[in-house]
């Protein structure tokens, strides 16, 4: 349950030998809480249904937390006596357009240094796992390897309208993996591209980095082009 929903609980009330009492209103029926390390003013009406059965209406406390209801009325039993559970800050519903986002990936295998065409949903989330070979298959030790960069270009390369430094990493075993995320700025390109009536826009890129931590030792991992598509009418 979530802060602020309206609870219904349906207790049974009767005298001491177990007969239903009948009648009661909102006022014969009293509400405690208990919200972790405080005691909330609990606010309720009650409703009866018959046979001594009454239908609680109780508005939850505006905080999360974990919550006890201890209800009473009177001398009178009342079955059950309470409720005890936790209030949650968000449900399914308020994390489900987050949670279902399409996540993208592009695999493969590639040789070190070599062209790899990267194909792109414009402002979609993309993970990128390449396995890196030198020339005869094996893979290459991308261990040694620090300062990553994802660098893309224009046609021209005059302009460089992305750069990623962070989250690039490289395994022993050849593994590159590194994410392209769903507001990078170079898919902005895609909107001049439509507009002048294509259906793509394209660009360039490279995966760089520096071996044995030495800037005078950067060479290319990967590199390419970049096509980027837009299938939805808009950004999300």
């Amino acid at each position: 349950m979530r802060p602020g929903d309206t609870a219904y609980l349906v207790v049974t009330v009767t005298d001491s030998g177990g007969t239903p009492i009948t009648g009661l209103v909102t006022g014969d029926f009293t509400v405690a809480g208990f919200l972790s390390t405080t005691t909330p003013a609990v606010s309720f009406t009650a409703a009866e249904l018959g046979s001594g059965r009454y239908r609680l209406a109780i508005v939850l406390p505006a905080v999360p937390g974990w919550l006890t209801l201890l209800i009473s009325s009177s001398t009178r039993v009342v079955d059950p006596p309470g409720f005890d559970g936790e209030l949650q800050a968000q449900d399914l519903d308020s994390v489900y357009a987050a949670a279902v986002v399409a996540r993208v990936t592009i695999g493969g295998i590639t040789r070190f240094a070599s062209s790899r065409q990267l194909e792109l949903i414009a402002y979609r989330y993309t993970q990128i796992d390449l396995q890196v070979t030198d020339q005869i298959g094996a893979p290459v030790d991308l261990s040694g390897f620090n300062n990553w960069r994802f660098t893309v270009r224009d046609k021209l390369h005059a302009d460089t309208p992305y750069t990623l430094t962070s989250g690039i990493t490289g395994s022993a075993e050849g593994a590159l993996a590194f994410a392209i995320p769903e507001n990078a700025t170079f898919f902005a390109a895609i909107t001049a591209a439509i507009a002048a009536g294509n259906d793509t826009a394209t660009l360039y890129y490279d995966v760089t980095a520096d071996a044995a931590a030495t800037a005078a030792q950067s060479q290319t991992i990967v590199r390419g082009q970049i096509t980027i598509h837009r299938y939805e009418s808009a950004a999300s």
